[in-house]
């Protein structure tokens, strides 16, 4: 597998032990790393304001996906975090004002949401990682079929055909 790793220097950059996104198989696919409400220096923004850190999460997800030549546009699925239940309805709100600025053709990617018991620092509201899609790439064989055209088993030979049993049946 053919992959790039992706290091934006500032915004959205890795604070641990993973890359920030991988560009992979020809650059087709961009993965995002959940990205939480730190700015280029470390430092959580927005403690206590799940609406702040969205803006944060947001922007260091542009930024990732930016390392990758691409935009929101180019987002295909969301996963979103929340630590706590209660922020579903302000980032709620908060989607519905900024969206339309990110996604201005009105068109918002599938997102998947999970409340999670905590994130990796207690002051995290969210975090929100992505998949991408390069656009223009060539269609890869099969596509448009209803089923994948992956790798399975080989198809079944046909059985040889049997030898006659005795020299009449091989005369007819």
């Amino acid at each position: 597998m053919a992959r790039k790793v992706l290091s934006p220097a500032g915004d959205g950059k890795p604070i641990g032990m993973y890359s920030a996104g991988f560009q992979v198989d020809g650059s087709t696919l961009v993965f995002v790393a959940g990205q939480v409400a730190m700015d280029a220096e470390g430092r959580i923004v927005g403690e206590g304001d799940i609406k702040t850190q969205a803006t944060q999460v947001y922007k260091n997800l542009a930024a990732v996906l930016g390392a990758a030549g691409l935009s929101f546009g180019d987002v295909v699925k969301f996963t979103t975090y929340l630590a706590r239940n209660d922020d579903w309805v302000p980032f709620g709100e908060w989607r519905r004002a900024e969206y339309p600025r990110l996604f201005p053709d009105g068109v918002y990617p599938p997102n998947t949401g999970v409340v999670v018991t905590a994130l990796a620092r207690p002051q995290l509201l969210l975090e929100v990682e992505a998949i991408a899609v390069r656009p223009g790439q060539p269609a890869s064989r099969g596509a448009g079929r209803s089923r994948a055209a992956a790798p399975g088993p080989a198809p079944r030979a046909r059985p040889a055909a049997r030898p006659a049993r005795n020299a009449a049946a091989r005369r007819r």
